[in-house]
């Protein structure tokens, strides 16, 4: 049996696996366990993902939209450096905020952080919410979920299962783990 480092989780309507094969090389290519769930709207996202929570093999887990395009070599090293260079982190994100007023973490556009580069197969764009922290974590009150690691060992809560659908399940997440004291951030 493989000894994890890193579990991946991601919902997606049909597995592709050149996506997975993308997540694979992009990541750290040895010690990283794939979790796909194909879900055609049976369950929602916060089911998927606390079932990845339950089945991954690893303490620390990502989760990820199918749609995003990861540019970062190595990028699965750099969340287990940050996690064990940073204890007090349990939540780190891509993009974020740290004021969080009326549920919806893009709604003070000078108070959004981090970068999210989509793919839609063909193109590939960015949005760019701030500069880069290089190395150092900034803190937050929620994350977006379109890309996210998790320390098992250090949240208090799963998923809220009263989030039906595809939304908002982030900030709930996020939300309910900062208020417990676990540290969120952001990782550049």
């Amino acid at each position: 049996m493989m000894d994890y480092k890193i579990s991946i989780v991601f919902s997606t309507r049909k597995i592709d696996e050149s996506f997975i094969e993308h997540l694979r090389k992009t990541s750290i290519h040895k010690g990283v366990e794939i979790l796909p769930y194909e879900n055609n709207g049976e369950y929602s996202l916060t089911q998927i993902y606390n079932k990845g929570l339950a089945e991954s093999s690893s303490d620390i887990v990502v989760f990820c939209h199918d749609d995003i395009n990861i540019e970062t070599k190595n990028w699965g090293e750099k969340i287990l450096k940050h996690f064990n260079k940073n204890p007090e982190y349990g939540i780190l994100g891509v993009a974020g905020t740290n004021h969080l007023i009326d549920g919806c973490w893009w709604s003070i556009r000078n108070a959004m952080h981090g970068t999210v580069k989509h793919t839609d197969g063909t193109k590939v764009w960015s949005n760019k919410y701030s500069e880069n922290y290089g190395n150092n974590i900034k803190e937050m009150v929620v994350v977006d979920g379109v890309f996210f690691a998790v320390d098992k060992t250090r949240i208090k809560h799963t998923f809220n299962e009263s989030f039906n659908g595809f939304h908002f399940y982030d900030i709930s997440f996020c939300l309910e783990n900062y208020l417990s004291g676990v540290g969120v951030g952001l990782m550049s």
